[in-house]
């Protein structure tokens, strides 16, 4: 089925033509519709003959040695120890779109859509393998490093060996990849493999989950607090949209119901909720300067209790998959998944908010 014909991309036309009348000057907007139609019809599958490696550092992976050549993803850190390298394939539909869009304002829009519809494939792909440190080893790595390289590649039967040497070079690794994987690194492997962040609810997930990290460690522990309960609520979101658990009665009990979560785990996770609208949703009343030693213990049981309902979702994700995570074709996973990039990358939903 030609990507036009497909009723998600209808309704992403319909979405960023809207958006165009409302946003671009008259002159623009005549020309607008016209533009995408050449960009969903040619550019896009024509986009699958090419391919983009990026490749990144992480921050914070010192001493890591870690290494893993997967199909779409490459880790292993530098000689030196001193970073570990992420390299992703993401598709290269944010190249070569000024010859269709000739109009200054239309060309704008459309690369700068594309643009963040290439990097959310790339930035997923690199938050499976951070939330997998950190879920394992309990690191909180960041993607937003000092070293980034993207390389367009024409796609062949020796794309992967172009992937593998692109990665070696910016590097400057000239040492085997491989080495014998002990028991945790096996689990990492499990959990990266696991992980699809493409999935937006995954990926806020991990987000919400790995920020809360990062907030605790820096000793803001009321926002960790906050930030933590954000993770529970994409969860109760996810059971919502996905499983078709939408009573009337207790979202969160539902959900920990649905994944099997124990009575000890709920009231938790109940506990955490209370908290949060107590010292993080508002201006606490009273002890605001003892919440770390109140709360202490209880603290590091939210933390245990949130990583065990990720891995659950994790799995549940898995098993019932609604956004693939190794698309053989991208043009076709684009037209699939269309109107849930136009919801995760695009500025629609908090425009009104900026000035």
């Amino acid at each position: 089925m030609a990507i036009m014909q497909n009723p998600n991309i209808q309704k992403f036309k319909s979405k960023f033509c809207q958006w165009a009348q409302s946003n671009l000057p008259d002159k623009s907007v005549r020309k607008f519709a016209s533009s995408l139609n050449q960009v969903l019809n040619k550019h896009i599958p024509d986009s699958d003959n090419f391919s983009q490696f990026m490749i990144r550092n992480l921050v914070d992976s010192k001493g890591l040695n870690i290494s893993l050549i997967g199909e779409e993803i490459i880790i292993a850190p530098d000689n030196n120890r001193e970073n570990l390298f992420v390299g992703v394939i993401m598709p290269s539909w944010d190249r070569g779109l000024r010859h269709i869009c000739k109009d200054e304002h239309v060309y704008d829009a459309i690369s700068w859509f594309f643009h963040f519809a290439s990097q959310y494939v790339a930035r997923s792909r690199i938050v499976d393998v951070i939330a997998a440190l950190n879920l394992v080893y309990g690191l909180t790595c960041d993607f937003r490093g000092n070293r980034m390289a993207i390389i367009l590649s024409k796609r062949s039967d020796t794309l992967k060996d172009e992937f593998i040497d692109a990665f070696m070079k910016e590097t400057n690794k000239n040492s085997n990849f491989y080495h014998y994987y002990r028991a945790r690194e096996k689990r990492l492997v499990f959990w990266i493999n696991k992980f699809n962040s493409l999935d937006p609810y995954i990926h806020r997930i991990s987000f919400n989950y790995l920020n809360a990290c990062k907030l605790f460690e820096r000793q803001f522990y009321e926002e960790a607090i906050t930030s933590l309960d954000k993770t529970v609520d994409v969860v109760q979101q996810y059971a919502r949209e996905r499983m078709n658990i939408n009573g009337t009665s207790n979202q969160r009990e539902l959900t920990l119901t649905a994944f099997e979560m124990a009575a000890w785990e709920k009231s938790l996770l109940a506990r955490l909720y209370d908290i949060r609208n107590f010292f993080g949703a508002h201006p606490s009343m009273s002890k605001w300067w003892d919440f770390y030693e109140i709360f202490e213990d209880d603290i590091v049981n939210f933390f245990d209790v949130v990583k065990r309902l990720i891995f659950k979702v994790v799995l549940h994700e898995n098993t019932y998959r609604v956004v693939h995570k190794n698309p053989s074709n991208w043009s076709k996973w684009f037209a699939d998944n269309a109107m849930m990039l136009w919801d995760a990358v695009w500025f629609e939903n908090i425009q009104k908010h900026i000035r």
